[in-house]
């Protein structure tokens, strides 16, 4: 793989550059230290990816990423910062990861490791595409093809979600959450290893979750649709859903419709 490390600070990209050399997966490991020079190298050079700060003396890395999703052929991003509050907004960016300094070599190789499973899906022909073409006639929309990086609609969704919870940021992975409810005013994630409480509202999280997955059944439920265990009838003709772990939840009769198409029980 080749890699870019922008960071203006000298220290922290030859910290950078030593664990990346460790790690063994590059043959090329270029610096940058401005937007500047970043977009230069980025014309004569194609970076698989690059690991971006979010503080570049008076600019911001995120603005740079913005930039950098909008060529053909991005590359994939990292973010690689000392500042934890930024991690929501680089997700919504398509982020590939968000590693916070002081940097360990078993943090770095684990980000790597992300970039190499995306590049070796990325190399088999048609394969990413299907899978998006499949994920999308399961719910009737259009294919974004991947290539597209200049469309104003994202192009697929991401396979993680970010929350935040008692001031730390949690990253968890989509298809590990069974399901999203509210209660009291607060939204709970139900995942397989735990649940997580938040005063964040359920239709933020619904904007963010990938609409092939995630099914919404009450105005305060939504699920994911491969955790679905078994379908009962349940009172005023509608089903009470029984999701992994033997979490139970109703589908509201105003949602009755959809979930039944969406689970082909039409």
């Amino acid at each position: 793989m080749n890699t870019l490390i922008v960071d203006d600070e000298p220290l922290a990209r030859n910290e950078l550059n030593y664990l990346l050399t460790q790690n063994g997966h590059f043959e090329t490991i270029d610096e940058a230290e401005t937007i500047a020079e970043t977009l230069e190298k980025l014309l004569y050079e194609t970076y698989d990816v690059i690991f971006l700060d979010i503080n570049l003396m008076n600019e911001s890395g995120l603005d740079l990423a913005e930039k950098i999703q909008k060529m053909k052929q991005a590359p994939y991003i990292i973010f690689a910062t000392a500042h934890d509050n930024f991690a929501v907004k680089a997700f919504e960016l398509d982020a590939t990861d968000y590693i916070l300094k002081p940097f360990e070599q078993s943090r770095i190789d684990q980000a790597v490791e992300r970039v190499a499973a995306k590049l070796n899906t990325a190399s088999v022909p048609g394969k990413e595409n299907a899978e998006e073409q499949s994920a999308s006639e399961k719910v009737g929309e259009p294919v974004r093809h991947h290539s597209d990086r200049t469309s104003d609609v994202p192009i697929k969704q991401p396979s993680v979600l970010p929350i935040e919870v008692d001031e730390r940021i949690y990253v968890l992975n989509q298809r590990d959450i069974i399901a999203l409810s509210v209660n009291n005013g607060k939204t709970t994630l139900h995942t397989l290893s735990r649940d997580y409480e938040t005063t964040e509202p359920l239709n933020t999280f619904a904007k963010r979750l990938n609409p092939t997955q995630f099914l919404r059944i009450h105005r305060s439920t939504i699920i994911n649709q491969a955790h679905i265990e078994t379908i009962e009838h349940w009172f005023n003709y509608t089903y009470q859903v029984t999701l992994t772990g033997g979490l139970k939840v109703q589908v509201s009769r105003s949602y009755m419709k959809p979930f039944k198409a969406a689970i082909g029980l039409i």
